[in-house]
């Protein structure tokens, strides 16, 4: 068992390499000679890998690029926001938190913010990826909503429909902002930052009623 441990440890670390180089050859290209010159062929050579290894780290050059991958959602953060005692706008935007962190990886944060302010064409990919992951966090939202959410929580939402978007929209902005405070921040955990951006929005539209 120890021998297979080890064995899974080591191709993890192989993985992380790999994906690493990858993304590095690909930053680098784009940086350096622009985004056109930064095509798969050129990124596979730089990187030491073969066209078909670049495609199981990232579906698209402009992934490779950012450091980035499609959101999914995980059974683990579904069960989290269905046996959560916090309040239905805390919960979804911890679970949009924990969707948008499956396709931005913390630890190309750095290096993708520098890309994207040199090569702002890459807002779009980057923004693709927000869509879907709202787009997967209202799909969540519905389910639950069907299945039942606490009443109290369904009676106080005014149009089932319309309720789960404006949600969403909310959860979207909060969830921008902590994570600008916890790129500004440069490390630590992001979790207090969501607490901080939640408090803060309450108390703002408090203070605006």
């Amino acid at each position: 068992m120890q021998g297979n441990q080890s064995e899974l440890s080591q191709r993890e670390r192989n993985r992380v390499e790999t994906w690493n180089a990858v993304h590095e050859a690909a930053s680098s290209i784009a940086l350096d000679d622009g985004l056109a010159a930064a095509t798969i062929d050129a990124i596979a050579a730089r990187a030491g890998v073969s066209r078909r290894t670049f495609f199981n780290y990232f579906p698209t050059k402009e992934d490779a690029v950012l450091g980035t991958q499609p959101p999914v959602v995980g059974e683990g953060d579904i069960e989290r926001f269905r046996a959560s005692g916090e309040d239905l706008l805390t919960r979804t935007v911890e679970l949009l938190a924990a969707v948008l962190t499956t396709s931005f990886v913390s630890g190309s944060m750095a290096r993708r913010r520098v890309v994207v302010a040199a090569r702002p064409e890459l807002r779009e990919r980057v923004m693709q990826h927000v869509s879907d992951a709202e787009r997967l966090v209202t799909e969540v939202l519905h389910e639950r909503i069907a299945e039942g959410v606490p009443s109290a929580e369904i009676d106080a939402l005014p149009d089932a429909e319309r309720s789960p978007r404006a949600l969403i929209m909310l959860a979207g902005v909060i969830t921008k902002f902590a994570f600008t405070a916890y790129q500004d921040a440069g490390r630590g955990d992001l979790e207090p930052h969501l607490a901080d951006s939640i408090s803060t929005f309450r108390k703002v539209v408090d203070a605006t009623r």
